[in-house]
């Protein structure tokens, strides 16, 4: 396990002030990691093809009141991408160390959006040591049916051999946003992003979340509080998905985001902030009773 300071020019300086940004390694893994304060983290992962920027609100948030990590996985932010084939498993086994090399190895809240909220769900039940509880936020144990996994896969394909397009940009952006936020400055910056992706940086990844199994079985057997946070409007993951494997958790509370696509950290970032500071509050405790509540 090594941790080195990441090179300046590639460090996240909007994350906020004090965060200080380093690559932690495992073995061949390499993770970007953006932390503020001491003591045991809450820890923030992302979504498919952004990074630790999204949780920039979360971040500012809630790090007076308890330090926070926020992770960039392979191919994303500063973490480098991965040239062989792996599965989220195998990633989250490697994170689990990253985090224990970070600090005192203590149980913390994990939360994640989307691909991130798929290595919670994992961490969960690999190592149930190292969480106390969950924030899943529109994301899904299930495994991707063919007839969506088929068509993004091509797409990558597409992006290596022709680069990304900015119609190709903007097709991500119908995907992760809301109609209603479409021509908003933020998703303006985050199409600017997706034009910056390569095959090369994303292809593992992608391959890791669109060829991942079914865990939802698995699911009865997370007894951590866990919040579930869904938006009404997501196109990938549709909101009785969500119902569906909350009612599978044995202490989940599911709250839906209206008007919202698949990534409120962006779209809705203060009544994310304001429910995941409700969660971490209460002290990570929920109603056993899954509901959905409209915010």
């Amino acid at each position: 396990m090594r941790v080195d300071a990441a090179d300046p020019s590639r460090t996240f300086e909007s994350l906020g002030p004090g965060t200080v940004s380093e690559i932690v390694t495992s073995g061949d893994w390499a993770f970007g990691v953006h932390r503020q304060g001491a003591g045991t983290p809450v820890v923030l992962l992302h979504g498919l093809l952004t990074d630790s920027r999204v949780w920039i609100p979360v971040m500012a948030g809630i790090r007076h009141e308890h330090p926070v990590v926020a992770v960039d996985g392979p191919g994303h932010g500063l973490a480098p991408a991965r040239d062989t084939p792996y599965t989220l498993e195998e990633e989250v086994d490697r994170l689990a160390d990253a985090y224990r090399a970070l600090g005192d190895g203590r149980p913390t809240v994990w939360i994640g959006h989307s691909m991130g909220g798929m290595k919670a769900l994992r961490m969960a039940l690999r190592h149930p040591s190292l969480v106390s509880g969950l924030v899943l936020v529109d994301t899904q144990p299930y495994s991707e049916p063919e007839s969506t996994a088929r068509p993004f896969l091509a797409m990558v394909e597409t992006v290596r051999t022709y680069g990304m397009s900015e119609d190709l940009a903007r097709m991500v952006a119908r995907l992760n946003f809301h109609r209603s936020f479409q021509g908003s400055e933020s998703a303006r910056y985050w199409i600017d992003h997706f034009r910056t992706l390569t095959g090369e940086r994303i292809e593992q990844a992608c391959n890791s979340v669109y060829t991942r199994g079914d865990i939802a079985d698995q699911l009865p057997d997370i007894t951590v509080p866990t919040l579930v946070v869904h938006g009404s409007g997501d196109v990938p993951i549709r909101p009785p998905v969500a119902a569906r494997y909350t009612a599978l958790l044995p202490h989940a509370r599911l709250v839906g985001l209206t008007d919202t696509g698949h990534t409120p950290p962006v779209e809705r970032p203060d009544e994310l902030l304001r429910l995941i500071r409700e969660f971490l509050e209460s002290g990570a405790q929920s109603s056993p009773t899954p509901a959905l509540e409209d915010q």
